[in-house]
């Protein structure tokens, strides 16, 4: 149980963060799932899911931009090579809960691409440049997983992809898509994409931490996926065991 508390948005000016950690591993979920990728995880988050299995308050430390940008450089041990960009991938707890629009910009001038993971209540930080065709590259994606009832319509708009968490026994059943996140309340049910969505949308099943339940979210996330044209996602990273 998920016992983090939660914490509101705050107003900053973005040059100083709330950062729990800073570490070089593969991205195990989204558009670029396999992807070498410095995670930078921000500390706390405006929901509290229950079955939320991250640490994103303790050990935070506050940092300045140009701390940031030097740990997360210092954190890369990839090579740079002339034309290719490498990744850096915001996450929490909440992202948008603070003010990312300069990091973002100035990641972006270093010449990586980032990619923000969203539960999609908050609005997303503005004056970036937030690019949709994933086959790019550059500038910033939004993956806006649903926690709630309702997604922000600005978020929404630039995100590249929906993601949803999925629990055997609460897939709706004219949609194939989760009632619920994390078990988290959403009324009166959790967001769903609007009309004429064309972008991609994943289904991952939710690691209930038990084995039996866990092939039972798995085989009810791959009969959605089958009846629905969803794209599977798995936590690439749990598999290979990295963080």
């Amino acid at each position: 149980m998920n016992l983090q508390p939660i914490e509101k948005r705050e107003r900053g000016t973005g040059d100083i963060l709330s950062v729990h950690s800073i570490f070089h591993t593969i991205q195990g979920e989204g558009p670029f799932c396999g992807t070498p990728a410095v995670f930078l995880r921000l500390a706390g988050c405006n929901l509290q899911c229950p079955s939320c299995d991250t640490d994103y308050t303790n050990n935070r430390s506050t940092l300045t931009l140009i701390q940031i940008a030097c740990r997360i450089l210092q954190a890369d041990t990839q090579p740079w090579q002339e034309g290719r960009r490498h990744l850096v991938v915001i996450t929490g707890g909440e992202p948008f809960r603070q003010e990312l629009g300069p990091l973002i910009n100035h990641l972006i001038s270093m010449g990586y691409y980032v990619q923000i993971e969203t539960n999609g209540t908050l609005p997303p930080a503005v004056d970036v440049w937030y690019e949709q065709d994933i086959t790019m590259r550059e500038g910033a994606y939004i993956v806006l997983s649903p926690k709630a009832g309702k997604m922000n319509l600005q978020t929404l708009k630039h995100a590249c992809c929906l993601k949803y968490v999925g629990e055997a026994g609460d897939l709706a059943e004219d949609d194939g898509l989760p009632v619920h996140a994390l078990r988290h309340p959403a009324s009166p049910r959790l967001a769903r994409p609007p009309l004429g969505w064309g972008r991609l949308i994943y289904l991952q099943p939710m690691d209930a931490k038990d084995e039996t339940a866990n092939r039972e979210n798995l085989k009810a996330v791959i009969n959605s996926c089958m009846a629905h044209g969803y794209v599977l996602q798995l936590q690439v990273h749990k598999i290979i065991e990295m963080e």
